[in-house]
């Protein structure tokens, strides 16, 4: 923790959620307060000219003798609109003389006071009046047609109430900037904290991970969020690599005694054949038999080294085609490659499968088109056909089917042999697994492991099926 915290990190977090928490109280001082001044000034000016627009109405309804000064009617209009509107009313002639006034002291205004406020105004579209804002008050002016001739209706009303709400609010501002800040400062002290505890425990996971010491398991984080995500996405890759390290120690332990028992036999057969060669008299007999060893044996070394070979390809990813192949063909050209090792075991090789193509397009037998890799299809009909060969009984039957099955096309090899036991079925694809009746045979139960990641590689599964007698297995690819 104390590493992180030299980093800056919880101070870059703090400084980060600090100055958002400024920046969102500048701008919403900046979006508030002024629009809310001129919101305020807005309305008024609105209420104040709706009321005038009424009052212009009374006044042209006056008769002429009544728009006098000291007109009784004409001041009911006036005292009505300043009652009305909170406001200074003042009603001049064209000429500038005052016909009414509701503070004649406060105003002493003349025409061209009321030519100078009407200038300043700014025209209503659509009316003969025009407002404005100046000096901290709301102006109207209207101009009214009467039966005695034009005269100026003129409202002034400060705008102090406006101007208080927007001081309150003003002054309220530093205090929400200060709880604000204050509160996006413990938030942040907080927040860092919990979330640099847990990162550190990550980290110090992850340097252990780097140190090769994969058996140590990370620290569990349940958070939902994305730092609980990456430490179980570490601790599940820490997971595997454990499991693929275990893998690399047992395949390393079972391929070096795999090739010390074949390369020891090889040894002492050569030795054997050099005694035998060296002697007085050579027995020839003798080392003929020991070339046949020395062949056989050197035949499993070059099984072994082409299994590990294909291993080591389908490790590295190699590229499978993926191309229409026919089953059938692939079928009668593996088996025969293996017939004359059938004929000399006593085992009879089938291959079923054949007729017409269907109304679906594809044959039902000889003929079914599967996507796939020519060879790698090749390699593991060899592979099923040779253990069949290995397992099967004297004289049986071992017999390829190819059928069709919805949109997979099925590949079965049968023998007669001995068969798995219901706990093998699964276990004989590992690496380096045979089953019981393996045991007995010459082999390194690499086979079926290479056959299903092939299988498992171009789309399909290699799998056993069960089987009434003997073994059967099905290799499915898409068609």
């Amino acid at each position: 923790m104390a590493r992180l915290g030299r980093s800056g990190l919880r101070w870059k977090l703090v400084l980060a959620l600090v100055a958002t928490s400024a920046a969102t109280l500048v701008a919403a001082a900046a979006a508030l307060v002024t629009p809310l001044e001129h919101r305020i000034a807005s309305d008024r000016l609105d209420s104040m000219r709706r009321l005038a627009g009424t009052a212009a109405l009374d006044l042209r309804r006056l008769p002429a003798h009544d728009l006098r000064p000291q007109s009784p009617r004409l001041g009911g209009i006036v005292l009505a609109l300043q009652r009305r509107t909170d406001a200074h009313v003042a009603l001049f002639t064209a000429k500038g003389t005052a016909l009414q006034d509701t503070d004649p002291e406060r105003s002493g205004q003349d025409g061209e006071e009321v030519g100078a406020q009407a200038s300043a105004t700014s025209t209503v579209p659509g009316s003969q009046v025009r407002q404005a804002v100046h000096a901290r008050e709301a102006i109207v002016v209207s101009s009214v047609d009467t039966h005695a001739g034009p005269v100026t209706l003129v409202l002034r009303k400060p705008l102090n109430d406006s101007h208080a709400a927007v001081a309150v609010m003003r002054g309220a501002l530093p205090l929400a900037a200060v709880a604000g800040l204050a509160i996006a400062l413990l938030l942040g002290i907080a927040l860092s904290f919990g979330l640099l505890r847990r990162l550190e425990r990550l980290r110090q996971g992850a340097r252990r991970l780097g140190e090769g010491r994969i058996s140590d398991p990370l620290p569990r984080d349940s958070a939902h969020d994305e730092v609980g995500d990456l430490a179980r996405a570490l601790e599940s890759m820490r997971a595997r690599l454990q499991a693929e390290e275990r893998s690399r120690q047992a395949f390393l332990g079972t391929a070096s005694h795999e090739l010390r028992t074949p390369l020891a036999l090889l040894q002492a057969t050569v030795e054997l054949m050099d005694e035998a060669l060296a002697a007085p008299v050579p027995d020839i007999d003798n080392a003929r038999r020991g070339a046949a060893t020395a062949g056989r044996q050197t035949r499993r070394l070059a099984g072994l080294a082409t299994d590990l070979l294909d291993l080591s390809r389908l490790d590295g990813e190699v590229a499978l085609r993926d191309e229409p192949i026919d089953l059938s063909e692939i079928a009668e050209a593996v088996r025969a490659e293996f017939e004359p090792r059938a004929r000399d075991a006593g085992v009879v090789l089938r291959v079923n499968g054949g007729g017409p193509p269907g109304p679906d397009g594809f044959a039902a037998g000889r003929g079914i088109v599967a996507l796939g890799d020519e060879s790698a299809v090749a390699r593991i009909l060899g592979i099923l056909l040779d253990n069949a060969l290995r397992y099967a009984a004297d004289g049986g039957d071992v017999t390829t089917t190819v059928e069709a099955n919805g949109s997979q096309a099925v590949l079965r090899v049968a023998d007669r042999g001995a068969g798995l036991a219901p706990g093998e079925r699964a276990r004989v694809f590992g690496r380096f697994e045979r089953g019981a009746a393996g045991e007995r045979t010459s082999g390194f139960g690499l086979g079926l492991a290479i056959g299903r990641e092939l299988a498992q590689r171009m789309g399909g599964d290699l799998e056993s099926v069960p089987a009434e007698h003997g073994a059967t297995f099905a290799l499915t690819l898409p068609r």
